[in-house]
């Protein structure tokens, strides 16, 4: 009976370790679009380029619509640049 307890609590804390390790690893993926802005370029990827000539998100690359945030905070910057600039 002791042993079976070990074992469960042994198996309960491996369980939660990969699932925090799983879980980091799935959110270190990054975009096209948010690896171009982290170097603090555009997208280059056609499909992301049409799209915002739209003004819309690619759904292929960013299904969360990830890069219509990286617009606007770019956007945003860009204003506050020629504020400071004046």
């Amino acid at each position: 009976m002791v042993l079976s307890m070990k074992l469960i609590k042994v198996f309960a804390a491996i369980t939660c370790m990969a699932a925090l390790l799983g879980g980091s690893a799935l959110a270190a993926d990054k975009t096209c679009c948010e690896k171009a802005a982290a170097e603090g370029k555009q997208c280059t990827h056609k499909c992301c380029v049409a799209a915002h000539k739209e003004g819309k998100s690619c759904e292929k690359c960013n299904p969360n619509k990830e890069d219509l945030a990286l617009i606007k905070q770019g956007k945003q910057a860009e204003k506050g640049d020629q504020k400071t600039a004046k």
